[in-house]
Order: C-alpha cells, then sequence, then structure tokens
C-alpha cells in the first residue's frame, strides 16, 4: 500500500507540473538511470579486469612451477645416471692407472694412495692418488690423460702441475687422479 501511496502522490506531483518542469525531471531521471548503468558497467568491467589479472598472475606462476619441474626431471635423470655410472664404476684406480700408462708407454715410479673422502652432502666417495711423472715427452703426458679421463669410468684429474725440462726436451709432471664410487 505505502508503494501504491507513493506513486499515486508521485504521478499528481508529476501531473502538476508544467511543462519545462517534466522535461527537467524526466531529463534528470534519464542522467541518474544513465549513471546507474554507467556505475554497474564500470563495476562489472573492474571486476572482469581484475579477475582476468588474477588469472594471467595464476598462469605464469603456473608455466614457472612447469618449468621448474621440467628441470627438475631432467636434473633427477642426470643424477640417476651419474649414480648408475657410479655404481657400475668400481674400478681400482692403482691397476687402472699402471695400466693406461703401459698402454701409452709412462713409466709411473710414484704413485701415493690417499685416503677415500665421502663428497660433502652426498653418498660419494672419493678415491684418489698422487703421481709423479718424471721427464716424459709432452706429447706421451697429453695421451695418458686424455686416456684415463676419456675411458667409460669416471676418473678424473683433480690437480696437474707441469714443470718443463727444456734440456731434454721434456717434462716433469705432478698430477691427483681421482675416482668415485658409492658408499
Amino acid at each position: 500500500m505505502a508503494d501504491s501511496s507513493a506513486l499515486a502522490s508521485f504521478q499528481a506531483a508529476f501531473a502538476a507540473m508544467s511543462q519545462r518542469e517534466r522535461r527537467m525531471v524526466a531529463a534528470a531521471a534519464v542522467a541518474v538511470g544513465v549513471f546507474l548503468i554507467f556505475m554497474v558497467t564500470f563495476s562489472f568491467s573492474t571486476k572482469a579486469e581484475s579477475i582476468r589479472g588474477r588469472t594471467t598472475q595464476k598462469l605464469s606462476k603456473l608455466q614457472d612451477v612447469q618449468d621448474l619441474a621440467a628441470g627438475y626431471r631432467e636434473a633427477a635423470a642426470a643424477q640417476s645416471a651419474v649414480e648408475r655410472q657410479l655404481a657400475a664404476s668400481n674400478i681400482r684406480l692403482m691397476s687402472f692407472l699402471e695400466e693406461k700408462a703401459g698402454q701409452k708407454g709412462i713409466e709411473l715410479p710414484t704413485i701415493n694412495p690417499k685416503a677415500d673422502v665421502p663428497v660433502e652432502g652426498t653418498k660419494i666417495i672419493e678415491s684418489s692418488v698422487e703421481l709423479t711423472l718424471t721427464d716424459q715427452k709432452l706429447n706421451r703426458v697429453l695421451e695418458f690423460l686424455q686416456a684415463i679421463e676419456g675411458g667409460p669410468a669416471i676418473v678424473k684429474v683433480k690437480y696437474l702441475r707441469l714443470e718443463p725440462r727444456v734440456s731434454n726436451e721434456s717434462v716433469t709432471a705432478w698430477l691427483t687422479v681421482a675416482t668415485y664410487h658409492l658408499k
């Protein structure tokens, strides 16, 4: 009832207005209507843009996660390949070095084994020896180094010091060679 009486009083007041006043009230009503439509549209637009922005951020984060996961899979595959190689690598370093030196025509007068050392933060053990190659031709030393690092086992030259002997065109080399295996 209150709505119908309010509507009736509005219609009576509107009818009592002059033509000019009716146009002004109609223009004001249209302006209020346009303003309300603008506010609703602007609100929806802002909300939609906010949702698009959050969606873009989430897609970007998802892509980062996918990239990290792919990188992790590659790193895990590489690690497992190295671990398989380490598990299969059970060489006797001194015998291996003597064999390679014999193949290259090099004498190993001094081989000093060092104590096995665990590699920090891993299940890997490093076994190493120190060698001295006295008065050897440089090309033979180079071939020897390539042979010990080029084999199927994981053997690395950790330290190399060369001292040239100009008088007899040779070098003296001090080496530390290491191999690795799992605990």
